[in-house]
This record gives C-alpha cells, structure tokens and sequence, in this order.
C-alpha cells in the first residue's frame, strides 16, 4: 500500500513510522503529513524570530523530487536519500525529542506538476521547510511559491548560479539575473555552482587529456545554455575554442543525427549537459558506434545513476562533482551501507542524492542550535541562517549564510563500468561558492 499527502483530514495523517508498519520500506511512495505545519505551527515565536524549545509537535517537511518522468532516474534515490536521513534523525532522538514527520510529492518530472505539488505541501499539508528539485527549469517554477508563502526551499543540485549577478552569453534563460534577491532569501543551494566544478575541472581537463576544442551538448532549459556559457569562457582563457553547440528538447531519445554532426565536428571533447533519459540514451548510442572511444567525453552532470543506467557506453567518461560513491571515510561507508540496507542496489547514491541525503542533517542541526522549537517558515529559515557545518560523506560542508550556498569539496571521475563506480582522478579541495555566478554576500544576515 502506497501513502501520498492526503485531504482527507486527520485521520489519514500518517508519520514515516506508522507508514513503515503498515506497508514496508519499499512499498512506500508518499507519506501523509501533519496539520501544524507552515506558519500555524503550535510554537509560539520569541522576539528573535525563533520558536521556543520544549514542543512536542512534529515538524513536518516535505521532499519534492521526480518519482516519474525522464529525471526520475536520478529524482528517485534523491527522494530516497532525503527520507534515509529523517529516518535517520528519527531513530535518533530527533529534534531534541521531537520526530521529523515527511510528506513525499512526485513532480513527473514536470514543472506545471511542480507547482501544483509544491503547492499542496505549503497549503495542505503543512510543510515548514521542503526539500526539492531537479532541473533548474523545475526550480525556477516553483520558486515564486515559497517566497508567496515564506517556506524555505532546500535545492540539493548543482545549478549554473545568477545570484544577483548576470551571467554573461546566457541572455534569454538566465535575464540579467537568475537569482534574484528575493528568491535568493527563501531557498538555500546546497548543490555545487560553476565555481566550484568548472573553474577547477576544465584548465585540469585541457592540459591531462590534451584537449583544445569541444563540441558542446545539452538539454535544452536554463541550466545547460547558462553553463555552458561559462564552459564557453573557460575555454577560450585556457587557449581552447568551442566548434559548435547544440540543444536537444528534455526527454529526446533519437540521437542518430546529432551523434553524427558530432563525428564530423573534429572536435577532441565532448562536453554535455544533457540530463536523464537522454544522456542516458546518447552515451548508448554513442558507445554503439564507436563515437566515446574516438572522443574524450566529458561533463558536470552525470552521476553514477546515469552512468550505471548506460552501462560499458560510460565507461571512461569523465564528470567533476563534490562526491563519488568510492570515497573512502566513515561517513560515506555509514551513508552506502544504510542506503543499500534500506532501499537495495536497484538505485545508487550519487552527488545530488549525497546533497539531498546531508540537507536534512544540515536542518536538524540548525535546529538543535538555534530553534527546536521552530514550525513556521520564518523560524526555520531564521535557524539556517547561522554559520553551519558537517561531516558529509562528500566531507566537511558549510553553508554560507550570505549567499545560502554551501562550500563543497570538488573532484574530478572517470567512470568504471566494470566496478559501476567513479575512480577519482583528482581533488580540488573545499571551495567557496561565491564568485564567477554567485555575488559575495548578496544577502545582509
């Protein structure tokens, strides 16, 4: 029997541990939150914004990731990674004694659905903080109702930036800026910007694998044009040239023309932004003509959820990222160890389902610090506006509270299909975000 956030009043409410005793860990597919949510929480507020401790209500968040659709190969262990670790807060005590109760939503992959969702959680259900999102495309859908409403939104994937600064040669997806302001105080990114992936990752790729012109390859929505218009600038102040750069829709499939204008480029790389199904399907394809073992391919997306998903065609395909399953410390063994107890290997943690996965942990924290009692929106985002760190199993992560970005670690993977696992190439080490796309301090707390 499968759980959604449900209308039908109280006696539908369910927490995630009622759910697991009346359906099974698998079986479940959403979970009904509680009233009390949002800013009607039972709390009452002090002076400084936070609530009191001492409250016994449940705080209810939500998770809003593709469950269907052509990102639900990467939206699914992210969903799974974000109810891990409020199982995990749970079964330790919670916020100070007080259980974490989740609403799950499927966007389908879909921004119109998105929307409505994200809507259902606030209104409906309750929902003091969510959790949520994919695609940039996705976020900038939904953004707008979390800043109505005052509900902080977690982002837990690497995105292009544009936080009150423009991004130049993006014009006509990002505007002049992407992020603006008052966007920017309700949702926190704990994803990487092209700070902290491209700027490190491309002059090491150019001078490894001798590489001086790229063929570029993305989706066709805000975050592929807006990052690889800064790919474009990194390479040519590395000496390189960009020979052509071409879109495909979300969701396409038939790469047999495009991996042709590809063969004919001359290019020596392959740089791709494209995401889910289709870079699934066009590494496949390309692998099936021989095309990744002519080429150097490479990106900042895939994840080992696509990779696995394509099989021997990824095998030597090059990615940067903050995290790789094969990192070796405690707090990834504690991380791929409970995820495989809990949910199989039919999924595979990655680096958004990692960010997805430490987000929740990064709240409690917040919380136990500065707010336990919090349960309206306000409160909540008040306690995470604070200096916060962690031992991720990325390692140590800290969210800036000017630019409600984190600092990541950066690496650079080549994918082994053999082991289904990224061997890491090299570290870049922790990197702040600001810089490049995200303006210093653009927020005064």
């Amino acid at each position: 029997m499968d759980y959604e956030s449900s209308s039908e009043g109280p006696d539908r409410k369910l927490n995630r541990r009622s759910a697991l005793k009346m359906a099974g860990l698998a079986g479940i597919t959403g979970l009904a939150g509680c009233s009390g949510g949002g800013s009607s929480g039972g709390s009452a507020e002090t002076e400084g914004g936070s609530e009191s401790s001492g409250s016994d209500e449940p705080l209810t968040v939500g998770a809003l990731y593709a469950l269907s659709g052509s990102t639900e190969v990467i939206g699914r262990p992210m969903m799974n990674s974000t109810e891990l670790a409020i199982q995990q807060i749970n079964d330790a005590g919670g916020i100070d004694g007080r259980e974490i109760e989740l609403v799950k939503a499927d966007t389908a992959s879909a921004p119109q659905t998105g929307i409505e969702k994200s809507r259902q959680l606030i209104n409906r259900d309750g929902c003091s903080v969510v959790f949520g999102a994919y695609t940039s495309a996705m976020r900038n859908a939904i953004t707008d109702i979390y800043v109505e409403n005052e509900v902080p939104l977690f982002y837990p994937t690497l995105y292009e930036g544009g936080v009150c600064r423009e991004i130049e040669g993006a014009e006509g997806f990002s505007g002049e800026i992407n992020i603006p302001q008052e966007s920017l105080e309700w949702v926190f990114f704990n994803g990487a910007v092209p700070k902290q992936q491209i700027q490190p990752y491309l002059p090491w790729l150019m001078e490894e694998y001798d590489v001086s012109s790229f063929y570029l390859i993305g989706s066709d929505y805000v975050w592929p044009h807006t990052t690889n218009a800064v790919v474009d600038d990194f390479v040519q102040e590395n000496g390189g040239e960009i020979v052509a750069e071409d879109y495909v829709p979300l969701g396409f499939t038939d790469w047999g023309s495009k991996l042709s204008d590809i063969q004919s480029s001359d290019a020596d790389a392959v740089y791709f932004t494209t995401v889910g199904t289709s870079m699934v399907e066009m590494l496949n394809q390309a692998g099936s003509v021989g095309l990744i073992d002519e080429m150097v391919w490479a990106g900042n997306i895939m994840s080992e959820q696509e990779a696995i998903a394509a099989g021997d065609a990824a095998d030597g395909v090059l990615t940067s990222a903050p995290y790789f399953t094969s990192l070796e410390s405690d707090a990834n063994d504690d991380y791929i160890s409970s995820y495989e107890e809990a949910y199989g290997t039919d999924t595979t943690p990655n680096f958004v389902a990692e960010a997805a996965y430490w987000g929740p942990l990064m709240l409690r924290d917040a919380l136990v610090e500065h707010a336990p009692g919090a349960s309206s929106g306000a409160a909540v985002k008040s306690a995470l506006e604070n200096p916060i760190s962690l031992d991720a199993p990325q390692g140590t992560v800290e969210m800036d509270p000017g630019t409600h970005h984190a600092t990541l670690q950066s690496r650079v993977g080549e994918f082994d299909a053999e082991s289904g696992t990224f061997e890491v190439l090299n570290e870049f080490g922790q990197i702040e975000p600001s810089g490049i796309t995200v303006a210093e301090g653009c927020l005064n707390v």
